[in-house]
């Protein structure tokens, strides 16, 4: 496991306490606003929603052109198509601008990529195929920017682009008629946050010639869910469209939507930002990934309720096979991680693979960032012997930067710091790995981890329901607005219960005669580094649970760890992970590292003494016992007695990850100095 420090935000509670009597808030509200330096009445009013507004849609930089051109084809009654893409975003917008401009009268179809057959964006290819349709003017939503050849053929074939998207745009742009991007230079307009369907719905707010948010109640739903599924800032403008979407969420007439919100089991349930990226959001997506993206617009356009319920059933086969997939693939990549002692010395962790679903596994690197807290690429190699990889990363490591300095290596690449993906010959996998790591070890000696971030510390004999309750006003949440995690201190583990057949575990806290529930998703309580009778620190998010016997606070652990633990630990481990990937330490850190004969027969103990072996998931329990600023020498003496074979790691029958005891012939000793990572040391 890697361990990133906990970031408890600075308040001035006098400061929380005078909002909350300015703006008749509650108090914990006020706290959590304080925690994220939003202190005035003005900033807590645009939380509430009270100063939301939308932006005139003419203001975005070549509005006006695409606006004349479009107008111009609906009144001629030339054929128009809408050419989107296959991930959320792309399929809302291009219901959305579709919709509309059939509503309008237009002469109008729709056409979609497909992930493996036609890749990303507008290609030359795609711009032949519509123009031996006869369409005169194609208009793209969530790509186009980027496509300079694609537009030039369309302009061989007297065919006229109108570019709608949100992706930052390259040096020369193409020759289209007009390009609409709020990240354009020059643009003015408050709108350079929005995804492709935001794109495209101020585009229908400029045709229509009215206030943007007279066209919420219209077109806000399919904006939001295009909104939330690209993980945009929910502030400004994203926030005014997502609070609007899920309210027409709440009680929808489109019938597809409706179908779709019924299958995910959300009917009579209030509908989240989190609804959206956890549950439809990922059905849409998985036509793009596994089949045809055109399955979920179809949805999206379904007026039929009986055509309706059985799309959305395609679909929900589609999400579940792409679920076993997504995890068969998880499986393999973490099981060629654990086996090969080589990736610990990686900063990247670069693993491929024969056949695997190109569709899932840009999915699978984020499950593998998770995990090992590494920037990760996977790579699926096709039987031509070509490999298409997609990577995630780490804030602080620009991915992007990594994979340019290989580009000698490379067919094609692209991306940005945190995401990015890339095609190369199968037989350049290896050099891949070796010179992108040799790279990283250049630019980055350690790998710090991002802090865990902490709204406001809260004592559970203080807290109430109706402070709980009132948290739901800070909503909806992602990206740039995170549901507020808070901290609870000095709480006793009063009870540990098994939550779905074992994957999750429920916990419940005790702080003096006050007690709360919360779950812990991904750890069996069999895996699970803690015990009853164990004083933790926890971070948690908060809601209100009502059950039978009423409203009560209920939790969701985002991470545990011993309480009055010093957070010197954490470089320890550092030094550590610095010694595995091969960096020249200082003498510091090295000092740091290099136990004595003490400290690697404490460590012994600790694995003879745990029943069943020592867990190794979350060493922060032992590093809590033998001192935080002993971390380093703790990880070299467990690393040394592994070399050494007095000791051994393995996964038990319950998943979790253990040292325990090789037994010893008798009288046989050995020499904790021999080695090899003392000796590197020394």
């Amino acid at each position: 496991m890697f361990y990133r420090p906990w970031k408890p935000a600075q308040i001035d509670m006098k400061t929380a306490a005078a909002l909350s009597q300015t703006t008749a808030l509650p108090r914990l509200v006020c706290e959590v606003l304080c925690a994220r330096g939003k202190t005035t009445p003005e900033a807590a009013a645009e939380m509430k929603g009270d100063a939301a507004t939308l932006s005139d849609a003419m203001l975005i930089k070549n509005m006006d052109k695409a606006v004349e051109r479009i107008l111009a084809a609906v009144d001629s009654g030339e054929r128009i198509a809408v050419f989107g893409d296959y991930d959320v975003d792309g399929v809302t917008a291009t219901a959305l601008l579709y919709l509309y401009l059939d509503s309008i009268g237009a002469e109008v179809y729709y056409k979609l990529p497909n992930r493996d057959d036609d890749g990303y964006g507008l290609s030359a290819d795609a711009v032949d195929l519509m123009a031996d349709k006869k369409v005169k003017l194609i208009i793209t939503v969530d790509n186009g920017v980027s496509a300079n050849e694609a537009i030039d053929r369309a302009n061989e074939r007297g065919v006229d682009v109108v570019v709608t998207d949100h992706h930052l745009p390259p040096e020369n742009l193409p020759n289209a008629v007009a390009i609409v991007d709020p990240k354009l230079d020059g643009d003015a307009s408050a709108s350079s946050s929005l995804c492709g369907a935001g794109v495209a719905f101020k585009l229908v707010c400029a045709l229509e010639g009215c206030d943007a948010s007279e066209m919420l109640p219209f077109y806000g739903d399919l904006a939001a869910i295009g909104t939330i599924a690209d993980i945009m800032p929910l502030e400004g403008e994203n926030r005014t469209i997502v609070k609007a979407g899920l309210a027409l969420l709440q009680r929808s007439e489109r019938a597809g939507l409706a179908a779709l919100i019924e299958s995910c089991g959300l009917t009579g349930k209030p509908i989240t930002a989190e609804n959206v990226s956890f549950a439809i959001g990922p059905r849409l997506n998985a036509a793009g990934r596994m089949d045809s993206a055109t399955d979920a617009l179809e949805l999206l356009l379904c007026e039929d309720e009986d055509d309706a319920a059985e799309r959305c059933r395609i679909l929900s086969e589609q999400n579940a096979a792409r679920q076993k997939t997504e995890q068969d693939i998880s499986t393999q990549v973490i099981e060629k991680i654990s086996s090969d002692a080589s990736y610990q010395s990686d900063r990247i962790l670069i693993v491929s693979g024969a056949g695997w679903h190109q569709g899932v596994i840009g999915i699978v690197a984020s499950r593998i960032v998770d995990k090992f807290g590494k920037p990760a690429i996977i790579i699926s190699v096709d039987e031509n012997g070509e490999g298409k990889g997609s990577g995630r990363s780490i804030d602080g490591f620009s991915l992007y930067n990594a994979i340019s300095s290989c580009s000698d290596l490379l067919l094609t690449f692209g991306g940005h710091a945190l995401a990015a993906g890339l095609s190369l010959k199968a037989d350049n996998i290896e050099a891949f790995r070796k010179n992108i790591n040799e790279w990283a070890a250049g630019e980055y000696p350690t790998l710090s981890r991002p802090a865990l971030k902490l709204d406001v510390p809260v004592t559970l004999e203080k807290i109430t329901t109706e402070d709980v309750a009132a948290l739901d006003i800070l909503a909806p949440y992602g990206n740039k607005n995170p549901q507020p995690v808070f901290l609870l201190e000095n709480a006793t583990i009063d009870g540990i219960y098994p939550v779905s057949d074992g994957k999750h575990c429920r916990i419940r806290f005790r702080q003096g005669s006050a007690v709360i529930y919360a779950v812990l998703f991904g750890q069996s309580p069999a895996s699970l580094c803690y015990a009853q009778g164990d004083e933790v620190d926890a971070a948690i998010t908060l809601s209100v649970y009502s059950g039978k016997a009423g409203d009560m606070i209920s939790g969701r652990v985002k991470e545990l760890r011993p309480s009055h633990l010093s957070e010197e630990y954490i470089k320890h481990c550092e030094y550590f992970e610095a010694l595995c990937c091969g960096t020249v330490l200082t003498n510091e850190q090295t000092a740091a590292l290099l136990p004595t004969r003490n400290d690697a027969i404490a460590a012994y103990k600790a694995v003879l003494s745990a029943q069943g072996g020592l867990k190794a998931d979350d060493l922060r329990p032992l590093f809590k016992t033998l001192g935080a600023d002993k971390a380093g020498k703790t990880l070299v003496s467990l690393k040394a007695l592994e070399q050494l074979e007095l000791v051994k790691l393995d996964k038990d029958s319950a998943g979790a990850t253990r040292y325990t005891a090789v037994p010893q012939a008798k009288g046989v000793k050995k020499d904790l100095m021999s080695a090899a990572i003392i000796e590197s040391l020394a």
